[in-house]
């Protein structure tokens, strides 16, 4: 009696909303199961889709001898271009060596990736130079900021709002200086796509200072080919990463590419702490 005397009305309310909650639970716990057959993000799903993030990729040099440095203006218009599409877009920067400048954050991967670039369209080197989703499409040079973001922007636009044939999911573990990319790669079981071999990239990208080095990238490692079936969810770690300037704040970049490593399928960043 003592404990139904203190037994207000707020207090049957709260019961009773309590009671309404775990008869809704226990309905839907059924249809769950169904949601998980029907659900189009289910990668076994006949219709699953992903949205696509594009990843841009720019191969610069930013000595500071440069006069007029057309490698900024790129770099600018791409913070511009950013601002607008992120988070539907990931930039990672390549810095490399000319034939008369020497950049700081040159790197032999960076020049050997660059080559294999340039082979698929028979041209000439220079810089700035910026691919989109590996070789699909290519803007080389800078006359201006303005000018740049319409180039760049041009280019961007086909690849905004299209789907993937994969889903993908990153993480890492931390072990002192090095970092371990740990990667969930799903392929998309729609008829329409066809079966393909697949190289899984890491970048481990530092933001070294807020003007024209916000996305360097200072380390890379990779898969072995890898055969994913349709409907098929498999998990991966990569060869680790290692912070070599741990004063700087990082990220940690994955793509999906061809056995080629010329076609990008899709892409995630997660910041590094």
């Amino acid at each position: 009696m003592a404990l139904a005397s203190k037994c207000t009305f707020k207090d049957s309310v709260f019961r009773l909303r309590n009671l309404m909650m775990l008869v809704m639970l226990y309905g839907l716990a059924p249809a769950c199961g169904d949601i998980e057959r029907d659900n189009p993000l289910d990668p076994q799903h006949p219709e699953s889709t992903r949205p696509q993030t594009v990843l841009i990729e720019a191969f610069v040099n930013i000595n500071d001898s440069l006069q007029h440095n057309i490698n900024e203006y790129a770099l600018a218009a791409l913070d511009n271009l950013y601002s607008i599409h992120a988070p539907d877009v990931i930039i990672v920067d390549y810095h490399r060596n000319t034939l008369d400048y020497i950049d700081p954050y040159h790197r032999l991967q960076n020049e050997t990736l660059y080559q294999r670039y340039i082979g698929e369209f028979n041209a000439v080197s220079g810089v700035p130079d910026v691919f989109f989703n590996g070789t699909l499409a290519r803007v080389q040079g800078a006359s201006s900021i303005n000018h740049s973001i319409q180039r760049i922007g041009g280019a961007l636009q086909p690849f905004l709002n299209q789907n993937s044939p994969y889903a993908l999911e990153i993480g890492y573990d931390r072990n002192g200086d090095q970092v371990i990319p740990r990667v969930t790669v799903a392929r998309l079981n729609r008829p329409s796509l066809s079966e393909g071999d697949i190289i899984i990239k890491a970048l481990l990208v530092a933001r070294i200072d807020n003007a024209f080095l916000r996305r360097v990238v200072r380390d890379d490692a990779s898969s072995s080919v890898q055969t994913i079936s349709k409907g098929e969810v498999r998990n991966f770690t990569l060869p680790a990463l290692t912070v070599s300037e741990p004063q700087y704040s990082h990220s940690l970049v994955v793509y999906l590419t061809d056995r080629n490593e010329i076609e990008v399928f899709q892409c995630a960043v997660v910041e590094v702490k």
